[in-house]
């Protein structure tokens, strides 16, 4: 979402900390180092909400094979001119099905200290055949070696990514994964690498991507749209990778960084492939160069951040928190990239407000997820005034149930927000009984008739939201996704308690 449009919220609301994101919980743009997180303090989350706040995320990434180590002397210039693209994670490969466990320690040593020096993460990936039981047992101990691998100045790598594209039989990836996480424990994130679905290679079809997400915490498809079999354009090749990865994997909240083709690609293609990880909403993307990449290639790399949001895995975990917790139900979700419609967005505002114990208490508690309609959501919210409908002409159910399908924006999300944290302390003087009822409004034979002497006619602010983007002042606006709702109710939460 735009700085401009979250400073509209925060201006109209200082107790919403809509700018958390920015202080505690993002890495630096581009043009400055990234550091870790210093935790989160919006909320109590999960033990899983806690975990991999850093990672390959948030910034940038290049690919180097065995062959393309930096000399040990070189490593520190070797890391500054990538920091200067704005690079911010490195994927070293450590080992082969081939190769000893380790295959350039000591370079491997000197990268990862200079990579650190300059704020850089260093992922460690092998590329592992899994050609028999056996022998997988064997590629798992590389990658644990890997994880466990301790520079000359005491440093580590900051991930594992195993690479996966020889046997993708889920008898002998499912060990070999497990014994790899076993080993490295819960706080060393694995990244899966992995083919596109859209891959024609016979294997593909065999991926166990249900498995994938169990055991590892990242799926990294191998977005290579320079096929022998089809002509494929960047965009279209990455935006169906990334939501195939998402419908296969069982888990809309997956997380999903994007490997992008970089034998020899120019910047038109790569442009396109960063749109495509834009419009899907991947958490992070790197790019695979054919050995090295070329200057043309890291000055598009530099212009990240122009794509992803900076807090983008704030974002993820800010879904997961509200989907575990049943503010946001994953079968109506299906993609986290898609757009939320306006009833969806108050729906999961009155389970936010329900669950933080705004509303007056119910007999069950908010442990159970309020039961609600987007219907019960719109009448309870215009009751108490944080949304106003005197603009429109709703005049039947038929008309309130188009109204509430169609998208939200950005600037009505946030206003709508806003003004309820000005007017909570109504919602404590509505009886239970009464909002109860009131939630489960959904069928009615009756016209839909205003009662303007209610606390509030009925919605408010919106006007501009059904001429689209333009009318909201904010050009090249998309209409929110879930991820954005996800990050505006959690920032929300200490405004509305």
């Amino acid at each position: 979402m735009s700085g401009s449009i979250a400073n509209t919220l925060a201006s109209k609301v200082g107790a919403i900390a809509l700018t958390a994101v920015c202080s505690s919980l993002v890495f630096a743009s581009s043009a400055g180092a990234q550091g870790s997180t210093t935790g989160v303090t919006a909320y109590s989350a999960h033990t899983h909400m806690g975990r991999h706040l850093t990672g390959p995320a948030d910034g940038p990434g290049l690919w180097v094979n065995m062959w393309n180590y930096p000399l040990v002397a070189n490593a520190d210039s070797y890391c500054q001119k990538l920091h200067s693209h704005g690079i911010r994670n490195v994927f070293i490969q450590t080992s082969r099905s081939t190769t000893a466990a380790l295959c350039e320690p000591a370079r491997l040593s000197a990268l990862i200290d200079a990579a650190h020096k300059y704020k850089i993460r260093v992922i460690a990936w092998g590329y592992h055949e899994l050609a028999t039981p056996t022998s997988a047992v064997t590629d798992a101990d590389k990658m644990i070696a890997a994880a466990k691998f301790t520079s000359e100045k005491g440093e580590h790598v900051d991930a594992i990514a195993p690479n996966l594209e020889k046997n993708l039989d889920a008898k002998v990836l499912e060990p070999y994964l497990k014994r790899i996480r076993d080993q490295v424990g819960p706080n060393m994130p694995i990244m899966a690498v992995v083919y596109s679905p859209l891959n024609r290679a016979p294997q593909v079809a065999k991926t166990p991507w249900p498995l994938l997400a169990k055991y590892t915490d990242i799926i990294a498809p191998m977005a290579y749209w320079n096929s022998k079999w089809q002509k494929y354009s960047a965009y279209d090749y990455t935006l169906s990778t990334v939501r195939m990865v998402r419908q296969l994997s069982g888990k809309p909240d997956v997380e999903v960084h994007v490997i992008g083709d970089g034998m020899g690609t120019k910047s038109d293609a790569i442009k396109d492939f960063m749109r495509a990880c834009k419009a899907a909403e991947a958490t992070s993307a790197s790019l695979y160069p054919n050995h090295q990449p070329t200057d043309e290639q890291l000055v598009c790399l530099s212009k990240y951040f122009e794509y992803f949001p900076i807090n983008s895995r704030y974002r993820l975990f800010a879904l997961r928190e509200l989907t575990s917790s049943g503010v946001i139900e994953p079968l109506a979700m299906a993609d986290p990239a898609a757009s939320i419609s306006r009833g969806d967005f108050y729906v999961l505002l009155m389970r936010q407000l329900d669950r933080h114990n705004v509303l007056a208490k119910r007999p069950a508690g908010p442990s159970q997820p309020l039961d609600i309609t987007k219907v019960g959501a719109y009448k309870l919210l215009s009751r108490v005034k944080a949304i106003d409908a005197k603009s429109f002409d709703i005049t039947s159910e038929e008309a309130l149930a188009e109204h509430l399908s169609r998208p939200i924006w950005p600037k009505e999300a946030f206003e709508v927000v806003a003004r309820l944290v000005e007017v909570k302390g109504n919602f404590k003087r509505l009886p239970t009984q009464l909002v109860e009822q009131t939630a489960k409004s959904f069928k009615g034979g009756s016209t839909i008739t205003r009662k303007d002497n209610e606390l509030g006619g009925w919605l408010g602010q919106p006007a501009f939201a059904e001429r689209g983007p333009a009318a909201s002042g904010a050009p090249g606006t998309r209409p929110l996704s879930y991820l954005d709702a996800a990050q505006i109710a959690l920032d929300s939460v200490s405004g509305l308690k």
